[in-house]
């Protein structure tokens, strides 16, 4: 137990007239001794460091590979091992000290960091780094008692000659394969050693955080751009407080999230990194702030940039994020799950194979043990990795929406109306009673609606609307009878339809398609009461099937658009009994297709000939007139009108310029205004 202040400092003043007296009367004190019955002191280089009686203390120049760790009371002095032989896996920070000479290696390193829960101290000769838990005041009064100036964390740290501004790519943290995590970055040599003879390919360094336990000698951005020019790849972690220190959760969240990046960033990871956060095995009474926690750790990490992992155990923290995907928590990109028993590969029975399966997922699948590569032994955990979020995981993000007036004026700000950031795509629907029908997927978990009120209110909660977590598009039409059919591609299976009765209550879903190839679905409900279903075959172009206004669904699709090269597309239905079908074309831009009143499809026409549009959606208006809005990825949302009379807007207008967006959606209501929707 920490010895109270104004006890520590009054035995201080003892042990300097202790000490005082011993010199004038020629005794030499020994460098370490027991300095009374609650204390004892080190002098080194100089400087006596008085510690309380229960702490250890190490001397690092007789004991080079003594591994300086936080989470114990310890005093430790000398040049820390460039090879530490530490336990490959400790979480926990408590008072202790390290003490190296001024210069050393990773003494320039060292700095005041309230976040890491570390204070620093040098003169000419020493630089001392003070752990602590609870109680600052202690390191900080042994580094000041023993004549030390306390670095403030505005302090400017020195740049050491030796280090090199660095950078890497943030696909430095993608691998397939197997990896291995050590509680100390390994030195140079030994990173060498093992690159050459080694099943690994990838390491896990603790970049962070107030409960990183090991000292890290050799992590430097130096490190991070030699190791990764080697061919190294990178499991960024950061340790900070536990489940049952959270008492903010989003604050803290948000907080751990920012101190990562900045840590991340100070070693050369740029945005679009993954960085992990530890969080260990936890009873099932924190569960609830520990989500919230690590909801808002993601949130953070995506609104700048970064990608979101999250280590736990398999029965604790990825249990608990498995059960909640869909129910609104942020969801992070990657999980790093600890189960250890003995299989390099990322299964785990308490994940559904649906959820993180695009490249998304570590496995630690052996825990502390020894192994040796070109005569180098390193305490590891062993991990296999298949991580490539970035690259191949489906976009996801937040809900927006954009109004335009019926004068034809946009709103010059979005409003978040859902903000579960697992959505992946987004439909709406307005009913003749003027109240719009949003339905989002989250992948794992359905289809979800909410709901906004003629007067304009949106409903406080998204309601699930359909269970079936292999959902992976979405679309909506509502007829002139007060229904409204939701369809949806079903991951390998085909399209389903579903219906909204006139008192509110949903049908069961039928299949109306059975091509398992259909990536996208869109539908339109016409004037005479059909409702015409466009899909998107890769490959094959766009399928229509026709439901007739008494009900039936036409037995077989028909070929509309033999443009194998489209990849996204849009329909509506006008007033006059016509219905478009805007298509994505990349390279090309945007095509219109009308099929008239009598029900004929006529030929393509080039709308937009901006090849870089990835998105599109249409709205139809009571007055006849319609609306095309295009996604262009880094750019924004553009908007192209066409009136009453058929004749399109000369040029798009940017109606919303916020550059992450990835996926639109639009809908007219009865008033004539427009609803757009984004995910961003």
């Amino acid at each position: 137990m920490p010895v109270p202040t104004a006890l520590r400092r009054a035995l201080r003043r003892s042990l300097t007239l202790t000490a005082t007296a011993a010199v004038l009367t020629g005794i030499a004190l020994p460098a370490a001794h027991a300095a009374g019955p609650t204390s004892r002191s080190v002098t080194y280089r100089g400087h006596q460091f008085t510690v309380p009686a229960g702490w250890d203390t190490v001397d690092l120049d007789r004991d080079p590979r003594a591994c300086v760790r936080f989470d114990r009371h310890t005093l430790y002095y000398g040049t820390p091992s460039t090879d530490q032989d530490c336990p490959s896996h400790l979480v926990g920070r408590t008072e202790a000290l390290l003490v190296q000479p001024a210069g050393s290696r990773g003494a320039d390193q060292a700095r005041t960091d309230r976040a890491a829960h570390q204070v620093a101290a040098a003169d000419a000769q020493v630089r001392l780094t003070g752990t602590y838990d609870s109680d600052p005041g202690l390191v900080e009064d042994i580094a000041t008692d023993a004549g030390l100036t306390l670095r403030s964390a505005s302090s400017p740290e020195p740049a050491p000659s030796t280090l090199t501004a660095a950078s890497v790519s943030s696909t430095s943290t993608h691998y397939t394969g197997k990896g291995f995590d050590a509680c100390a970055a390994p030195s140079a040599s030994a990173m060498n050693a093992w690159n050459s003879s080694s099943p690994y390919g990838a390491v896990g360094i603790y970049i962070g955080g107030a409960y990183r336990a090991c000292s890290q000698p050799n992590l430097t951005a130096s490190w991070v751009s030699q190791q990764a020019s080697a061919g190294w790849h990178f499991i960024p972690i950061y340790v900070g407080v536990q489940a049952a220190g959270i008492t903010s959760p989003t604050a803290q969240g948000t907080s751990a999230a920012d101190d990562a990046i900045a840590q991340a960033a100070s070693l050369g990871f740029p945005a679009g990194s993954v960085l992990y956060y530890d969080m260990e095995a936890y009873s099932s009474s924190d569960s609830s702030d520990v989500l919230s926690f690590l909801s808002a750790w993601t949130k953070e990490l995506h609104a700048r940039g970064y990608d979101s992992g999250v280590y736990s155990s398999s029965s604790s923290g990825i249990s608990d994020l498995a059960d909640h995907y869909g129910s609104g928590y942020q969801m992070p990109d990657v999980i790093y799950d600890a189960l250890w028993n003995g299989s390099a590969d990322t299964g785990d029975p308490a994940v559904p194979s649906t959820l993180w399966a695009n490249h998304q997922r570590i496995h630690q699948y052996s825990g502390g043990h020894t192994e040796t590569y070109g005569g180098v032994s390193i305490n590891i955990d062993s991990d296999y990795l298949d991580v490539a979020p970035t690259a191949s995981a489906v976009p996801h993000g937040t809900v927006w929406d954009r109004t335009r007036g019926s004068s034809g004026a946009w709103a010059g700000s979005s409003t978040e109306i859902d903000d579960n950031d697992a959505i992946t795509a987004v439909a709406s629907a307005a009913l003749p009673d003027g109240t719009l029908h949003t339905f989002t997927v989250v992948p794992g978990s359905g289809v979800w609606e909410r709901v906004r009120s003629a007067s304009g209110t949106w409903a406080a909660n998204a309601v699930k609307m359909d269970d079936n977590d292999n959902i992976v598009a979405v679309s909506a039409a509502a007829l002139k009878d007060g229904t409204l059919h939701v369809d949806v591609v079903v991951k390998n299976s085909g399209v389903w339809d579903r219906t909204r009765k006139t008192d509110g209550t949903w049908t069961a879903a039928t299949k109306i398609d059975d091509n398992p190839s259909v990536t996208r679905v869109a539908a339109a409900g016409l004037t005479d009461g059909s409702l015409h279903l466009e899909t998107l075959v890769p490959g094959s172009g766009i399928w229509e099937r026709v439901r007739s206004a008494s009900g039936a669904w036409q037995t077989s699709a028909t070929q509309i658009d033999t443009n194998g090269n489209i990849t996204a597309l849009a329909t509506v239905a006008l007033p006059d009994g016509t219905q478009h079908i805007e298509t994505v074309v990349p390279g090309s831009g945007i095509w219109d297709r009308v099929r008239n009143a009598a029900g004929d499809w006529q030929a393509s026409t080039q709308i937009d000939t901006n090849g870089n549009i990835s998105a599109v959606s249409a709205a139809a208006l009571p007055d006849g007139s319609m609306t095309v809005d295009a996604v262009v990825p880094g750019s924004g949302v553009w908007d192209r009108a066409r009136s009453a009379s058929g004749t399109w807007q000369g040029s798009a207008t940017k109606v919303d310029a916020n550059g992450d967006v990835f996926a639109v959606q639009s809908a007219g209501l009865p008033d004539g205004t427009v609803h757009l929707q984004t995910i961003v």
